[in-house]
């Protein structure tokens, strides 16, 4: 996230101002209102008797709307009298919709005498690409038309690739004056009084455009928010605080970062970079919200299988039967001068993908999906073993094929995120630790959907596969003398000694053997890894341990909630609700109360009572951070579902934070339960529901 900036998204429209709301004429942070990574304002800068109000104070409400207060600075009038500070209230009022922008700037005179203000917008529209925008990628200046018609202005720019983009921009009251770059308002007011002026920003607008109505547009937007509270669990518990601050911002967050798509609604990444679908965080953030709501990974499976890989192209990356990485939809894309179109260069998403299609049946039960999405799943699996294990040594491995291409595939894609203690390079093919565990939970998941369904010999064989890989990964990725996971094996089979949050992964999945489960649960909960706060991507033991860097030593919420999620499936329960019970009280210290994707792993200091410290590159909302929350509620729950009788049967524990919890409409098969766990009634055994 830029820092100060404030990002605004709904569906593919999203809109990124400094922190008074503005996009000013020096523009060097890529601020904009962009759709489908297309930037269609490139200026938005408001000024009132022309100065920039001073900013007092904003506020961010579901990540579709927000509201800037301020302030008048000392004006001087045309008649020479003096207009003292603080005395004028501007208020501006925004939202966007899967259209574009609204936009209602609010005036209040509170001088003990009438006055008339000159409110100016200047504005400009660039349609560069946002991997321009981000100075990745050199793109020729669209040429840019711009007309004046009917008290409205259009910028029209048909790009490289034949597209035609337009942004259309209406006004609630006749301008006084309009031009190609600014629109000016002569406000007057009397002592006390309000008013308002509305600017709709309709983008590619069909025919005429106008101001609209800004109210009914923005209940509609509520409405929908309702709508998808409606058709969700509904999670409450005794902690207000925890109800009212972390859950409600994840909750708005995953609504807010949903794109709609032919093939059902998608979670973007992330804001304001990557508004786009990436195949791993879909997949994680799908798996998280399954006891939230089913529907974002149907639809993710649904979108993942529409974009699977069909051919061999090494520039992209992509091979028969592989998941995406990352789709981008602008002008650089469409004309191939960037690989994401989509780009394949991941070695995670394939297995994640069968995992979460087994996971969202065991949930759903749902036989419509089985037949649809299981070619595609099975055509995954085809690329794991034929593709996938590149030299045949029975593991997946990541090699980049094309240029540009991610140099590290897994989670942890940055480039020094996989390195020899010793500093030296990891030579390419690498096999990291989690990849393999999630082929273990493919396959076994599979060997158990295809088995209910009646497909004996295949389940018999990928169960077979299963137990082999499981049995040749504790061999070879164990280091005694840590007591603990390699993170990766190197082109030389090599073991990458390194102490990393990876090998947690391996409770989730279940490859781990148990006794080496609890060994590596033991080391997670060591204070070289667990800060207090969540669990490190790297021992802080480590030569190349950085709290502040992105993965060698950072905390990721949707890594820590995994792993706490694997710690309950190991059978370490108190080490799982002090895990969870961590990281959200991490939560609670974020402004909004809203995790972001990742923070720095400084150790907690309760002397202090301090507060975890954030990264400048982090994103907020993040998918899979907002998803987090969700996941250690079910690590909390830790639910069995039977969709084929509609129940479901849970081993509560609680945390600290709260003493009661109740999860309502909860989606099992065709059927909806509720769940209420009380601390003084927590059963001794599993609990059916």
């Amino acid at each position: 996230m830029l820092h100060g900036a404030v990002a605004l998204k709904e569906d593919n429209v999203q809109f990124v101002t400094d922190a008074a709301g503005d996009i000013p004429a020096e523009n060097r942070y890529g601020y904009g209102l962009y759709s489908r990574d297309t930037r269609y304002l490139s200026r938005f800068e408001l000024t009132v008797n022309g100065r920039r109000p001073l900013h007092l104070s904003h506020t961010v409400n579901r990540h579709y709307i927000a509201t800037f207060q301020a302030i008048n600075d000392e004006y001087v009038l045309p008649d020479g009298r003096v207009i003292p500070p603080q005395t004028v209230s501007i208020r501006r009022s925004r939202f966007v919709t899967d259209h574009g922008l609204y936009e209602r700037i609010g005036l209040m005179n509170c001088n003990p005498e009438p006055l008339t203000l000159t409110v100016s917008l200047a504005l400009d529209a660039d349609f560069r690409d946002m991997f321009a925008v981000r100075g990745f990628k050199e793109q020729p200046p669209p040429c840019v038309q711009v007309s004046v018609v009917d008290e409205t202005i259009r910028y029209v720019a048909q790009g490289r690739d034949g597209v035609i983009r337009e942004s259309g921009i209406a006004f609630s009251r006749q301008p006084d004056v309009l031009t190609p770059g600014s629109v000016e308002f002569l406000v007057q007011l009397a002592p006390q009084q309000s008013t308002s002026i509305v600017v709709h920003v309709r983008l590619n607008p069909q025919g005429a455009i106008d101001a609209g109505d800004f109210d009914s547009e923005l209940e509609r937007l509520a409405g929908s928010y309702r709508q998808w509270e409606a058709g969700s669990t509904a999670i409450a518990t005794d902690n207000t605080l925890f109800d009212r601050e972390l859950l409600r911002a994840s909750r708005n967050d995953i609504r807010t970062l949903l794109e709609s798509t032919p093939h059902g609604m998608i979670p973007d990444a992330g804001v304001p970079w990557y508004a786009v679908p990436f195949g791993r965080d879909a997949i994680i953030t799908g798996l998280q919200t399954l006891i939230y709501n089913p529907s974002i990974a149907e639809g993710t499976l649904r979108y993942l299988a529409a974009y699977q890989g069909r051919t061999c192209d090494p520039r992209r990356e992509e091979e028969p039967g592989k998941i995406m990485h990352e789709i981008r939809r602008g002008e650089l894309a469409s004309l191939r001068e960037i690989p994401h179109t989509p780009y394949y260069g991941t070695a995670d998403a394939t297995p994640l993908f069968v995992v979460l299609f087994c996971e969202t049946m065991a949930w759903t039960g749902d036989e419509d999906l089985y037949r649809d999405l299981l070619p595609a799943a099975l055509a995954a699996l085809e690329w794991v073993d034929r593709y996938g294990d590149r030299d045949g040594d029975g593991y997946v491995e990541y090699a980049v094929s094309g240029p540009g291409g991610v140099i590290n595939q897994g989670w942890k894609d940055s480039p020094t995120s996989v390195l020899h203690e010793d500093g030296s390079p990891t030579p390419h093919p690498i096999s990291l630790v989690e990849v393999q565990g999630y082929v273990y939970a493919a396959k076994s998941g599979m060997a158990g959907l295809l088995r209910r369904h009646g497909e004996i010999a295949a389940a018999d064989r990928l169960a077979r596969e299963a137990a082999e890989l499981k049995r040749r990964f504790n061999r070879d990725f164990w280091m005694d003398d840590e007591r603990y996971y390699a993170t990766a094996l190197d082109a030389n089979k090599r073991q990458v000694r390194m102490v990393t949050s990876n090998a947690g992964h391996c409770l989730w999945s279940g490859i781990a053997d148990d006794e080496k489960a609890d060994l590596v649960a033991d080391r997670l909960l060591q204070p070289d890894m667990f800060s207090g706060w969540g669990i490190r991507t790297l021992s802080s033991l480590s030569a190349h341990y950085n709290p502040m860097s992105y993965h060698n030593g950072s905390i990721w919420p949707h890594d820590t909630a995994l792993i706490a999620l694997g710690l309950r499936r190991a059978g370490r329960p108190a080490e799982a609700v002090q895990v969870v019970d961590a990281l959200l009280e991490a939560g609670f210290r974020f402004p909004d109360a809203r995790l972001p994707e990742l923070f720095s792993g400084f150790a907690r200091d309760r002397r202090f009572n301090s507060s975890p410290a954030a990264v400048l590159r982090s994103c907020s909302p993040q998918a899979w951070a907002a998803g987090a929350v969700f996941m250690l509620l079910q690590t909390l729950v830790h639910p069995d579902p039977d969709p084929e009788m509609g129940t479901i049967t849970v081993d509560p524990v609680l945390p600290d934070l709260f003493d009661k919890m109740s999860l309502t409409n909860v989606r099992v098969g065709n059927t909806h339960v509720d769940i209420t766990v009380t601390r003084d009634e927590l059963p001794s055994a599993p609990l059916p529901v």
